[in-house]
């Protein structure tokens, strides 16, 4: 096996094993008013600007409903590879659920990798300003032997970027009590790199990028049309 399709591997075994990004409640395909249903694979593309999925991983990518299957507790899952001409990869994983109810609870990345056996460390909240939003991010380090994954997240609640655990809670129930049930994203960046600056760097080019790639509609849901804190 040639190194570059080994590296790629790594990559797709390194995505799977974090796949438990969130907590999404079962799925009653409820479409709030005035928005448009959620197709995770025809949303975000294979190929924009500098980026395309890395052929390598690409026989390893399931649908994104059929991700969502799998793991059983999202509506969609979409975990794509991507590659630059320069070789550099980046993780892109989405999970949708279509409501949060106030019964349900986010399960946040730093969680979910220590729960897979990795060492979590350098969690911290940041500010990436990506065309005209400011969007309240939190970024870590994830750490198995020989496998330093660098990692930003960030979580969308009824079109509101929310900042942290407790701004998802009390939009998410200050919601439920006018019973309205929203609907959520959790979006993860993701890389493999000791060097956390150079990484969060590579994750912010990749994300103004798919940024510029989507549609306006799309847009919002990627990064929000507001900031819920």
């Amino acid at each position: 096996m040639n190194p570059s399709r080994r590296s790629a591997l790594v990559v797709v075994a390194g995505m799977s094993a974090a796949a438990g990004l969130a907590a999404f409640g079962k799925p009653r395909l409820r479409v709030r008013d005035g928005a448009s249903p959620v197709d995770l694979d025809r949303m975000f593309p294979s190929s924009f600007e500098r980026w395309r999925v890395d052929g390598a991983a690409q026989a390893f990518v399931r649908p994104a409903a059929r991700q969502g299957a799998r793991y059983g507790i999202y509506d969609q899952v979409l975990e794509r590879t991507f590659v630059n001409e320069v070789g550099q990869r980046v993780m892109l994983s989405v999970a949708f659920g279509s409501e949060q109810s106030a019964n349900l609870q986010l399960h946040r990345p730093e969680h979910c990798y220590r729960a897979s056996g990795f060492e979590v460390r350098g969690t911290h909240a940041e500010i990436l300003t990506i065309g005209d939003r400011r969007i309240p991010i939190t970024r870590l380090q994830a750490d198995l032997p020989g496998r330093p994954e660098c990692i930003t997240y960030w979580t969308v609640l009824g079109g509101a970027v929310v900042a942290d655990e407790a701004s998802f809670n009390w939009r998410r129930l200050a919601f439920a009590a006018k019973r309205e049930l929203l609907d959520g994203f959790l979006v993860r960046v993701s890389s493999i790199d000791s060097d956390a600056n150079r990484a969060y760097l590579l994750h912010f080019q990749f994300s103004d990028a798919l940024r510029r790639a989507l549609s306006p509609s799309d847009r919002d849901k990627f990064i929000g049309y507001a900031s819920a804190g």
